[in-house]
């Protein structure tokens, strides 16, 4: 059996936009090739989706926007105090 090792080991799932996803595992190529057979429910979005076994994505360079949004702090609501009629 083979050893366990990064090199040989997808990271399930990936996400087209080359982003982390919130959950992921190291699987097997065989295991998948075995979810994509089965229509695992990630499989759709995945770069690995429809790739040979032996397949490895090219090493994405990651870039950061251009502009950065940058947080408004939230402002106290001011409420209008209704004065009762009589």
């Amino acid at each position: 059996m083979a050893e366990r090792t990064v090199e040989n080991r997808r990271q399930c799932p990936t996400r087209p936009d080359g982003a982390h996803s919130l959950i992921a595992h190291w699987i097997t190529p065989a295991v998948c090739l075995d979810r994509q057979r089965h229509n695992y429910h990630k499989c759709f979005t995945c770069q690995y989706r429809g790739l040979a076994a032996g397949a490895v994505l090219p090493a994405t360079s990651r870039t950061e926007p251009a502009s950065t949004p940058v947080a408004v702090p939230v402002r106290k609501a001011k409420s209008k105090k209704v004065s009762k009629a009589v």
